[in-house]
């Protein structure tokens, strides 16, 4: 990916002020209750950050920040390195510091620039709602030889575009998409509030100023002073689930196949079962009267006719009867008679 001239030129601003910055910082004292920056009001150190580099004086524990141009834009007079320095609050007009000794101020005279400050700030607890604040008062004058910039107040001012916010994921490139940025100001001449908020994705988070100044005018000067970093609100508590009592849900209930009761079996209603036929007595004709018919012929009945007792003794085993009676009565008959047998 090719790297433009701007792009190098960032880096080499801000690589070696953050390694100054963090040597500086240890030994200020952290604000006073919420506010989570150091040196928050901009005052003494101030170190020289860039080394080969004047005039870039940068209040300890800040960090500058600038795009440079490519050659054909800074030979027209856009996107110069600007200065940076403090300002004292004996500064003409007086109102160039809101609070304390010093305020941080960064300008360049006939150009512009796309510059500002940043702060890397550690030990946030991820998912905390955060606020930056910060007031920043600009100066910008087309031409003081015109007369319409007495008393140090704007003439024929450029836009200046001022800016702030916060990187959740504590990055260092204030054109990260991530950055989370307030609505533009152009702040003349008079102190303004700026603010934004942004929840934390990580343990460090990064904070901006950002202004660019449209026009190369003969004043473009930046000035920022009092700026907080503070939790709005605590990284929200997760709900935690119930872990001795089960959801009325969470066992099944064991009714959709009973194993216990068979389940029953339909025989087909055109299916008769076979039985055994009975062995033991033969198969009798049936005795039940049949139904009468309506349209069928009258059944006679014949009457049974009882034979005459001449029939009955010579027909069958009657007649085997009379005829062993015959013989009987006969041998009786002869052994009776016989001469020998009667008595004289």
């Amino acid at each position: 990916m090719r790297v433009s001239r701007s792009t190098r030129g960032w880096l080499l601003v801000c690589v070696p002020a953050v390694l100054l910055s963090s040597l500086f910082g240890p030994t200020l004292a952290l604000a006073q209750g919420p506010n989570l920056l150091p040196n928050p009001g901009f005052e003494r150190p101030y170190v020289t950050s860039i080394p080969g580099k004047e005039n870039c004086a940068i209040a300890a524990a800040w960090v500058a920040w600038y795009r440079e141009g490519t050659r054909e834009e800074v030979t027209q007079g856009y996107r110069f390195a600007p200065e940076y320095k403090a300002a004292f609050r004996a500064d003409y007009p007086g109102n160039r510091v809101r609070n304390g000794e010093l305020s941080q101020q960064w300008f360049h005279s006939y150009g512009n620039f796309e510059a500002g400050v940043l702060q890397q700030v550690s030990n946030i607890s991820v998912g905390a709602k955060l606020r930056f604040e910060i007031w920043i008062l600009t100066w910008s004058c087309d031409k003081e030889s015109r007369g319409n910039c007495g008393g140090a107040t704007s003439g024929d001012p450029s836009p200046m575009h001022v800016r702030v916010g916060i990187d959740p994921t504590g990055g260092g490139d204030p054109f990260s998409p991530a950055v989370i940025w307030s609505q533009e100001q152009n702040a003349y001449d008079s102190w303004h509030h700026f603010q934004v908020e942004a929840v934390a994705q990580k343990p460090t988070v990064t904070v901006y100023v950002y202004s660019y100044p449209d026009y190369r005018s003969q004043d473009n000067n930046v000035y920022a002073d009092d700026a907080s970093l503070v939790v709005v609100a605590p990284p929200a508590t997760p709900t935690r689930k119930p872990t001795n009592t089960p959801a009325p849900t969470a066992v099944p209930t064991q009714t959709a196949v009973p194993t216990d009761t068979p389940v029953p079996v339909l025989l087909p209603t055109n299916t008769q079962v076979p039985t055994v036929p009975p062995t033991t007595a033969p198969t009798m004709a049936s005795t039940t009267t049949p139904k009468p018919c309506p349209t069928c012929p009258p059944v006679v009945i014949p009457t049974p006719v009882m034979p005459s007792l001449t029939q009955q003794l010579t027909s069958g085993p009657a007649l085997l009867f009379v005829l062993a009676l015959t013989i009987v009565a006969f041998i009786a008959g002869f052994l009776i008679g016989k001469p020998g047998g009667r008595n004289k």
